[in-house]
Parts: C-alpha cells; sequence; structure tokens
C-alpha cells in the first residue's frame, strides 16, 4: 500500500477515539433556546423559527416521509423567503428517541446528548476537515436529565441529485461522466477515512452529486447522524461504508473493472498488493451478506 494505507486498521486496539468534541462552534450565536449559525439569525427570526418551539410546530414545509422511517423522526424541506431570494433547508425533528438510539448517541464520541446534536457536530467537524457536506444553520434539544425528550436541527440544502436518482436516470450517463464520477466519489471517501471518519450508511442515496461541470463534479455526504470518529478508522468500518457503496450501485453504472478502478483510486495506488486485495474480497463478501439480507427482509 501507498500513502494512503493508513486509512486501513487491523484490529480494535487501532480504533482509539479522539478526545469527545464540544458541538458548541464560535460561529454560532443563541436564538432563544437554539443554537443558530450567525449568518442564518436574520433569516430565521424573520421566519418565526426563533426556538425549538417554533421548530416543532412549524405547519408549512413538504414532509419527506418514506416507508420504514421511524416513527419518532420527522424529515421535513422548507423553503424560506429572504432578500436574496429563496432559500432551502432541511429540518430533522427527534421526539423520544428510543434507548439503543441513545446508546449510540453515547457512543458517538461528539460530545452531543441528543440525535440532533450528532449531526449538528458532524456537520461542524466535516465541513472543518474540507469535506463537502450540508451547512449547518441551527440546533436545538430538550433534555429530561441525560434523557433526550425531543432535539432538531436545520441544515442547507446541498446543491445537485442524490446519486442513486442519478445512476437511473434517462437518458443513462455517458461512459466518460460516470468514469470522472467514479474518481470524485473514491476521492471523497478516501478523504474521509484519512480524516479519521467512517460514515456508516454509505448508500448512494446519501452522496449528492452537482453536475454541471461534467469534469469535475462536486459529491457532498448527506445524513451524517450515524458517523463515527476515530484515530484511525477500523477496517470493519471501512468494510462496511465500501460495500454500501458497492452494493448499492448498480451494474449498468459500474462494471467489475470499473469498480476496481474506482478501489485503486481510493487506496492511491496503482496495483493492488495482497493488503489491498484481501480488503477487496473483504468487501465483496460483505456486499453479498448485504444482499442476502436484503433478499430476506424483502
Amino acid at each position: 500500500m501507498t500513502a494512503h494505507s493508513p486509512v486501513v486498521a487491523d484490529s480494535p486496539r487501532h480504533a482509539t477515539r479522539r478526545r469527545r468534541e464540544t458541538h458548541v462552534f464560535p460561529c454560532c450565536a443563541p436564538l432563544g433556546d437554539l443554537t443558530v449559525v450567525t449568518d442564518f439569525v436574520t433569516l430565521l427570526q424573520g421566519a418565526g423559527l426563533d426556538s425549538l418551539g417554533a421548530l416543532f410546530t412549524v405547519d408549512r414545509g413538504v414532509s419527506l416521509t418514506k416507508p420504514g422511517l421511524d416513527p419518532w423522526r420527522e424529515r421535513i424541506r422548507l423553503t424560506l423567503s429572504s432578500p436574496h431570494g429563496e432559500q432551502v433547508l432541511f429540518l430533522k425533528r427527534f421526539t423520544a428517541p428510543p434507548a439503543r438510539i441513545r446508546r449510540e448517541v453515547r457512543r458517538s464520541a461528539s460530545a452531543a446528548r441528543s440525535v440532533a446534536g450528532v449531526e449538528w457536530t458532524w456537520l461542524h467537524r466535516l465541513a472543518a476537515a474540507d469535506i463537502p457536506c450540508a451547512q449547518p444553520v441551527a440546533f436545538g434539544e430538550e433534555l429530561a436529565g441525560s434523557r433526550e425528550r425531543r432535539s432538531a436541527v436545520l441544515m442547507s440544502a446541498v446543491p445537485g441529485r442524490s446519486l442513486e436518482v442519478w445512476a437511473n436516470a434517462e437518458p443513462a450517463p455517458d461512459r466518460r461522466t460516470v468514469l470522472h464520477l467514479l474518481a470524485g466519489t473514491a476521492a471523497l471517501v478516501s478523504k474521509l477515512h484519512r480524516a479519521g471518519y467512517a460514515h456508516r450508511d454509505l448508500y448512494l442515496s446519501h452522496l449528492f452529486v452537482e453536475d454541471t461541470e461534467p469534469e469535475a463534479p462536486v459529491v457532498h455526504l448527506i445524513d451524517l447522524q450515524r458517523v463515527r470518529h476515530f484515530a484511525e478508522v477500523p477496517r470493519r468500518w471501512i468494510v462496511k461504508d465500501l460495500a454500501a457503496l458497492n452494493y448499492s450501485t448498480p451494474p449498468h453504472l459500474a462494471t467489475r473493472a470499473g469498480r476496481l478502478r474506482w478501489l485503486k483510486r481510493y487506496l492511491g495506488v496503482s496495483k493492488l498488493d495482497t493488503v489491498a486485495r484481501r480488503l477487496a474480497f473483504r468487501v465483496i463478501g460483505k456486499t453479498a451478506r448485504m444482499a442476502r439480507h436484503d433478499g430476506r427482509r424483502r
């Protein structure tokens, strides 16, 4: 392996987490019981979204519910008017999350005390690591001791469309465009892992592409609730991320040769050595297990 080989950690002992981080950031200001990125204070005040209660009672926007979405979570697309035109934001609301989710919050190494606080933290941290994602806007939480009653996070819309939609659009993208996109996603995921982050839900639906420049597509990450941060990402989470991406990529979009090219670009190598081939086989095995699991669910 070359310079990118530290991405692949061989055992959990390499997974020591960094010191727990705060989710209070210098670019933010209080607005009622919310924490708001200062650039958005005027926008939210003008829209009457100046408290956690307002975020939970807002009666505008489009619900983004879908089959299988847990009843304790909601997603809403809001379009707000500003002097600079309309601005699209996404609101995520969480009410009394179950115990297993509260345990996930405690394990996130983000110092967050709520589900919304986790995503708020990672939105800031990934942006600071120069990893394209949604811009954080506002965050609020209501706790009873250490138990989350409710929380909400607002973020900007990322440009473009999900790779899941893009991959199945008509007409099908040409081969040159696909090759540029494979290179762009490989570079993004490699940067994510080298920075110590695992997404842990890295399906095509959670990658958005802005393809106005086909030879330099900009790819953004969304849905950061399950992100974990490590001193060095453990191999199991690397395999899970790569397998989720591999599994959700339709055969017509990337051939076997294209997927191997993607892996080499991700690793920063021109040829797969023994360690890289071992990683590839683990990703293939995990992909097959995902397919069997989905088959049983269906």
